[in-house]
């Protein structure tokens, strides 16, 4: 007899490492991302343009938050956040820029904005308030038992 019981979607997140989703074409900041975020218990998928990001996000089926490029080739990061938000428009993105991004230009589609070249710590405060807010009202997900 196999029982079901229920537990909210976003307990199920809480028991797994969180994953961030992060773009950049540099090769040197998505190394960076990936330790940062692997030392501090998330997994990170790191790819290097926007088509991959699309790839990767449609597939992978279990980031919760993508952290972007502004400036990249091909597809920019504020046209890669507007199509991942019509993905899932509760998905939380951090828009990462060279120059001072103006956050109120960026909405609907990007949930903060920081400048590149902050301390590490303000990028995980920043991933770490937004995986905290809770955007959507809690959804159940049967599991067995």
């Amino acid at each position: 007899m196999v029982r079901l019981f229920f537990v909210p979607e976003r307990e199920l997140r809480l028991m797994r490492d969180s994953v961030v989703l992060c773009v950049d074409d540099d090769p040197g900041i998505r190394e960076l991302y990936q330790t940062m975020l692997s030392r501090n218990g998330y997994e990170a998928i790191t790819v290097s343009d926007a088509y991959q990001a699309l790839t990767v996000y449609r597939f992978a089926g279990n980031v919760d938050i993508a952290i972007v490029d502004l400036e990249m080739p091909g597809m920019n990061g504020y046209e890669l956040a507007e199509r991942l938000k019509m993905l899932d428009p509760a998905l939380p993105i951090v828009m990462v820029s060279s120059t001072d991004p103006e956050l109120e230009e960026m909405s609907p589609f990007v949930d903060a904005a920081i400048r590149k070249g902050v301390p590490i710590r303000n990028i995980l405060d920043r991933i770490e308030l937004l995986l905290a807010e809770d955007k959507d009202p809690p959804t159940e997900t049967r599991l067995p038992c």
